[in-house]
C-alpha cells in the first residue's frame, strides 16, 4: 500500500508540480496550503487532500502531519524559518514521520552570506541534523524560473537587464526539481542524511543566456548590466506579478551578489539523471517553454509601448517604507 505524503507550500512552484507528479503515480497526497486559492482547488480537483494553515500554526500543522509518513518541507520566502522549523521538528517527531525532504539552498554552503533566509536555512540544517529525523537535504542553486521575470523586456523590447555580471549558474527547471523531489519521497531510504545538489545540464552566464534568448526569439537580444538599486526598484514595482513581495526581492538582491562572486557556479551534477532516469532540461528547452507560454509572446505597438513605458519609469519607482525596513532587517 502506497504511503500518504504531505507537501508543504503545495501551491508554490515545486510543491504544486510535485503534488501533481505524486498523484499521477497513485500516491495519497495531503497538500498544505495557506488558503483555497485557484491552485489549491486545482490540486483538490486532481485528488489531493487539502490541509489549510500556516507554518507557525501548531494545530494546523499537527493536523496536516497526522496520518502521513513522508513530508516535503519547503518554506516560503519570508522571515521566520529559524522559529518555524523548531515547531515542525517537534511535531514531526510526535507524528513519527519517516522521511523529510527539506528544500535547502546551494548558497547555504557559504558561511558569510548576507541573506536572512539563507542564514535561516543554514540554522535549519543544524536543527534537523540534531533532531533524529530521517532528512534528505535538497539544495539547488538558482531556479531557471527566476530568469524569466524579465520576459517582458526580452520579448517586447529586445533587451536583457543583467544583475549577475559574469557569474554562472547551472540553471535547473521546476519540472526537473519536482521529479527529483517526487522520486525522493517515493524511494527515500538510500538518501537519508544526504545533501543533494541538483543542477541543470550546463552552467551558464548571462551572456550565454542572452545568446539562447536571441536564438529562440529569432532576433538579437542586447544585454546590459543594471545596478542593485534599479533591480530593487524593478522588483518592487513588478514583483507581485510573479508572486514576490519585498522580502523575497531583497533576498534575491543578496543572491545576485553571490552570483556576481561566481559562488553558484558548480560543475553540473548527475542528481537529476540518477533520480529521474532522464537528463536535465537544457536551457534552450526551458526558454522555448517559457517564451511560448508568456503573456508577452505576442508583440505589437501597444504591447511594445506599454513595456517601454514600464521599463522607463522603473528608476523613479519609490521604495515603500515597509520595503526599506525589510532591507535593513534582511540579514539580521
Amino acid at each position: 500500500m502506497k504511503t500518504k505524503i504531505l507537501i508543504t507550500l503545495a501551491a508554490g512552484k515545486t510543491g504544486f508540480a510535485t503534488t501533481l507528479n505524486l498523484l499521477e503515480q497513485g500516491y495519497a497526497v495531503k497538500a498544505f496550503v495557506r488558503s483555497k486559492s485557484y491552485k489549491a482547488l486545482e490540486l483538490e480537483e486532481n485528488g489531493a487532500e487539502l490541509a489549510i494553515g500556516t507554518f507557525d500554526d501548531e494545530n494546523a500543522l499537527r493536523n496536516a502531519l497526522n496520518d502521513v509518513e513522508s513530508v516535503y518541507y519547503c518554506y516560503p520566502y519570508k522571515a521566520g524559518l529559524d522559529k518555524d522549523i523548531r515547531l515542525f521538528i517537534r511535531l514531526a517527531i510526535e507524528a513519527k514521520i519517516k522521511t523529510v525532504v527539506f528544500m535547502g539552498q546551494r548558497i547555504a554552503e557559504f558561511a558569510d552570506t548576507e541573506s536572512r533566509l539563507t542564514n535561516d536555512v543554514r540554522e535549519a540544517y543544524k536543527l534537523l541534523e540534531a533532531s533524529g529525523l530521517n532528512v534528505i537535504y535538497f539544495a539547488p542553486g538558482y531556479f531557471a524560473d527566476n530568469v524569466f521575470v524579465i520576459s517582458e523586456q526580452v520579448l517586447q523590447l529586445g533587451i536583457m537587464p543583467n544583475m549577475f555580471k559574469n557569474g554562472k549558474n547551472p540553471w535547473i527547471s521546476i519540472p526537473d526539481m519536482a521529479l527529483c523531489i517526487s522520486s525522493l519521497l517515493m524511494n527515500p531510504e538510500k538518501y537519508h542524511g544526504k545533501k543533494l545538489f541538483p543542477t541543470g545540464s550546463q552552467s551558464l552566464s548571462s551572456k550565454d543566456i542572452a545568446t539562447i534568448f536571441s536564438k529562440v526569439k529569432g532576433s538579437k537580444i542586447l544585454i546590459f548590466n543594471i545596478p542593485e538599486w534599479l533591480f530593487l526598484k524593478a522588483g518592487l514595482m513588478t514583483g507581485k506579478e510573479y508572486g514576490f513581495h519585498s522580502f523575497a526581492i531583497i533576498q534575491a538582491a543578496l543572491y545576485n551578489k553571490q552570483m556576481q562572486m561566481d559562488r553558484f557556479n558548480i560543475e553540473p551534477t548527475t542528481i537529476v539523471k540518477e533520480l529521474t532516469g532522464k537528463d536535465p532540461d537544457d536551457f534552450e528547452t526551458i526558454t522555448r517553454e517559457y517564451f511560448s507560454k508568456s503573456k508577452y509572446a505576442q508583440r505589437n505597438f501597444k504591447t511594445w509601448f506599454t513595456a517601454f513605458v514600464r521599463f522607463n519609469i522603473m528608476p523613479f519607482y519609490p521604495i515603500p517604507s515597509r520595503a526599506k525596513r525589510n532591507l535593513i532587517n534582511s540579514n539580521t
